[in-house]
């Protein structure tokens, strides 16, 4: 009879430690929902130094309290133990490391920023990280590491869907590759932003293919400096822009000896001359009188 009667006392007592267990959760849950990490803490480290089995939510809601700390290494080590039992939590994890990363990043905490993102990555796959490459790359840039800010650029126009921000992205891109002094990386990246007609570019698509052109017609590869040319102007730009590259064009066939192609490209400039400098027009009249034409 005496046996009987503790299973009742054994069921209590075991109820007793599950809704304890229940209750500490809930506090810790709140706690993190107030951004009071600390107490996420203190609700939940009796659990896990306790004899039972500790659950996965224990050391998931361990890790967002210590990420919340900037203890990163502790966070990354409840994290690991979460998965270690659980693997679903994996996403919710790196969404975790994403949005610490975005609060420290807006914050100037670059290093701390960079490496949430970084875990981030390395944890899953499969959460959105455009708007999070974005930041990276405007963190990389303000400490002037701008070849680490271009390869995060590039990997947020891999992901970035809305228009806008893919703008704001290509701008960025391009701007970093003029300060790189990479000429054909500035030009293609801008090249492309136009096909995607982000038009308002167009001033820095023609700076760019100019100066791409001209840098390969000084080293002698005229037929990629004629190509460039040629696709440029068969894009629907602002007459204000034009004279120059007509000029370029000219020099460059007349180069090629491609005669005709350099005086159409040198009457176009004189036919530009109300927006074309009166240096470049005249040079426009010398180079055609040179080729035996005669001008007003």
């Amino acid at each position: 009879m005496k046996k009987y009667m503790l299973i009742p006392i054994f069921l209590a007592l075991f109820s007793g430690c599950g809704s304890k267990s229940d209750l500490s959760l809930k506090k810790a849950r709140e706690a993190l929902d107030k951004r009071d990490f600390s107490k996420v803490i203190v609700e939940l480290d009796p659990l896990r130094k306790s004899n039972d089995p500790v659950v996965p939510e224990v050391n998931y809601l361990m890790g967002r309290a210590y990420l919340g700390l900037k203890n990163l290494s502790e966070a990354e080590k409840n994290f690991k133990k979460a998965l270690a039992s659980d693997t679903l939590y994996r996403d919710s994890i790196a969404l975790a490391y994403k949005k610490r990363g975005i609060e420290l990043g807006k914050v100037g905490e670059r290093e701390l920023a960079i490496e949430c993102f970084e875990s981030a990555i390395r944890t899953s796959k499969r959460i959105y990280m455009g708007d999070a490459y974005s930041l990276m790359g405007d963190l990389y840039e303000k400490f002037g590491e701008y070849g680490k800010s271009v390869y995060y650029y590039r990997r947020s126009l891999a992901s970035l869907k809305d228009s806008t921000s893919r703008a704001m992205a290509w701008e960025k891109l391009i701007i970093l590759l003029e300060k790189l002094g990479d000429k054909g990386e500035a030009y293609q990246a801008t090249e492309q932003a136009m096909q995607e007609r982000h038009y308002y570019l167009e001033p820095r698509y023609c700076q760019n293919a100019y100066l791409y052109a001209e840098d390969l017609f000084q080293r002698g590869q005229l037929d990629s400096a004629d190509l460039i040319m040629t696709r440029v102007l068969q894009v629907e730009l602002s007459q204000m822009l034009k004279d120059d590259i007509y000029f370029l064009a000219g020099e460059i066939r007349l180069r090629k000896g491609d005669v005709e192609g350099a005086k159409a490209a040198f009457r176009e400039v004189l036919k530009l001359s109300v927006n074309a400098s009166a240096a470049l027009a005249s040079k426009a009249r010398e180079r055609l009188a040179l080729l035996g034409e005669e001008t007003n």
